[in-house]
């Protein structure tokens, strides 16, 4: 079952040393400036042989790349989960961290507590890819027609198709339809179905 996505970010200075870092669970807990050292030279790396990393892999997460001309945001999520939208949240705090603080870089003295004011915004942002999703594959899901209506503009994978597809033909389903009648396993059923609730194109049946 697939409950946390995000385990940790960073957000490193292009040299290397760790500015600001939130840890979501204790899988990964390596000193700060050590791994934020490794993943700015990994960055660095990719900008002299291409234009710059966008992911790191590893045979059990996926650390996902935010860059501006002097810093680097890093998530880890597991290696199955969909980056897709984890990556705009990257962006999105990469953006509002450089706003915030790039003024200050220029002369930086070195105090990272500086940048802890960061906390309630990036919590804020990530809170829909930690919510523990508890018996998701009990819940009955519908599709939003809201939604569905304004035609959202984004690529659908297949397996979010299926979901969609089989919703749209039995009104409400739960995860263990969706495998059933899709021929899906559960971890692709459970991720395609996630990201569509994170993007309000569906969405558990409330109780009357």
């Amino acid at each position: 079952m697939l409950e946390e996505m995000i385990h940790n970010i960073w957000i490193a200075k292009d040299t290397g040393e760790c500015l600001y870092h939130r840890r979501y669970n204790d899988d990964i807990n390596v000193d700060e400036n050590l791994i934020t050292s490794f993943l700015s030279a990994i960055e660095i790396f990719a900008q002299n042989v291409d234009s710059g990393c966008e992911q790191l892999e590893t045979k059990r997460y996926k650390f996902v790349y935010a860059q501006t001309d002097n810093t680097v945001t890093v998530a880890c999520i597991d290696k199955q989960d969909d980056d897709t939208y984890i990556k705009k949240e990257v962006e999105t705090i990469q953006n509002e961290f450089k706003s915030r603080f790039s003024k200050m870089l220029e002369n930086w003295n070195g105090r990272v507590e500086l940048f802890n004011t960061m906390n309630e915004f990036v919590d804020k942002r990530l809170s829909s890819f930690n919510s523990i999703l508890g018996s998701f594959k009990n819940k009955k899901l519908e599709l939003n027609e809201m939604i569905i209506k304004q035609k959202p503009k984004l690529k659908l994978s297949p397996q979010q198709e299926k979901v969609i597809s089989l919703i749209r033909y039995k009104g409400t389903a739960t995860l263990q339809d969706i495998c059933k009648w899709m021929k899906l396993t559960e971890p692709d059923a459970e991720i395609a179905a996630k990201s569509l609730l994170h993007n309000n194109i569906i969405r558990e049946v409330t109780s009357a």
